[in-house]
């Protein structure tokens, strides 16, 4: 009796041992490991590609070569499977791939709308992923070095008196900033009084400043011609040339000083050339990006007698009414002396103006 239960108890452990050697030589079946590449199946449909960092029951965390490190809930998953080493072999991959756009972080949060990565163009787009898909840039236009000015005002008042003033201004400018500068200005009064001319006065200056590399010193070179039937002098026609200092730039001040020699000759009753010297200080405020104040006060006296000289100063206030058209409000103010006059002349001449002026 005692020998049958023990060949008995001794079969059931050799089949046991037998059943366990078998399990053990079965193949299991494979798991992803750490680091591998993997395809996620979604639900919905959508497939994820990325590289496997860990796993728990509850989910996976992948990094995405677009996305970066993300988790994804087990709930949200139908498969995954590891990537082959050649993606092209792998049945049914998917050209397109689309992504997640936010992490799933618990099992209860439904699955993110997809964000579609275009492998052709390296874009996404998607519009629940927070931002739309930005427009192409605009070409930005260069910016052409040439500006032109047109001003103009007049007045008309008939009454005890009939007068009549007409002031016409225009000029064009070719900058290339911190590197050279040319500028010309026309500008023409006419006034009658009852009428007989008061004033016909036209004045057109050409300004050419370089700047020395590196530095606030220019050069510059100034021509200018003034004609006027009511003077003795008829015509006037000025060159100057020297070198110049920025004291300050813009914005919000600039402040250039100048200095040279010329010489002016006058046609008319005097016929006459004065070598000369040159003094000029220009200056500028912009108060506010559509406001701002210009002067200009230039002296140029007599080599031979200082005391004997000419001088031109303006002031002149400029209001943007629309930046957009370049419509501008302005109102100025020039004053012009010469200390050598004939006897009866006036050696001063002032005019005040005030108009619209179009920047182009």
């Amino acid at each position: 009796m005692n020998l049958k239960v023990f060949s008995y108890v001794f079969a059931v452990c050799l089949f046991a041992f037998q059943a366990a050697a078998q399990d053990a030589q079965a193949p299991a079946p494979p798991q992803p490991i750490s680091g591998n590449q993997v395809v996620v199946q979604l639900v919905g449909g959508d497939s994820l590609r990325g590289e496997l960092v860990s796993e728990t029951p509850e989910s996976i965390i992948i990094k995405h070569a677009v996305l970066g490190q993300m988790t994804i809930a087990r709930s949200n998953m139908t498969s995954m499977v590891t990537q082959t080493a050649n993606p092209a072999a792998t049945p049914n991959a998917p050209a397109n791939v689309a992504a997640i756009a936010t992490d799933i972080t618990n099992a209860n949060q439904a699955s993110s709308e997809a964000v579609l990565i275009d492998s052709a163009k390296g874009a996404a787009t998607g519009a629940t992923a927070g931002t739309a898909a930005a427009d192409p840039p605009k070409p930005v236009l260069p910016v052409s070095p040439w500006k032109f000015v047109l001003a103009a005002n007049a007045n008309y008042t008939d009454a005890a008196d009939k007068i009549f003033d007409l002031r016409f201004a225009g000029g064009a400018v070719y900058e290339i900033k911190d590197v050279e500068k040319w500028k010309l200005d026309a500008e023409y009064f006419f006034k009658t009084l009852n009428d007989a001319t008061t004033d016909n006065n036209l004045l057109v200056t050409s300004v050419y400043d370089r700047d020395i590399t590196g530095t606030d010193w220019l050069w510059f070179l100034k021509a200018q011609g003034q004609a006027s039937s009511l003077e003795a002098w008829e015509q006037r026609l000025s060159g100057w040339g020297g070198i110049g200092y920025r004291f300050f730039k813009a914005p919000p001040f600039a402040l250039v000083g100048k200095v040279g020699f010329g010489a002016t000759r006058e046609f008319g009753a005097a016929n006459e050339t004065y070598p000369e010297g040159y003094l000029e200080l220009d200056g500028k405020w912009d108060i506010t990006d559509r406001q701002s104040i210009q002067g200009n006060i230039y002296i140029a006296p007599a080599i031979n007698d200082i005391s004997q000289y000419i001088s031109i100063s303006r002031a002149e206030w400029v209001l943007k009414v629309d930046p957009e058209m370049g419509l501008s409000l302005v109102g100025g103010v020039r004053f012009q002396y010469q200390s050598n006059v004939p006897a009866g002349e006036n050696a001063t001449d002032l005019r005040i103006y005030a108009g619209l002026k179009m920047d182009f």
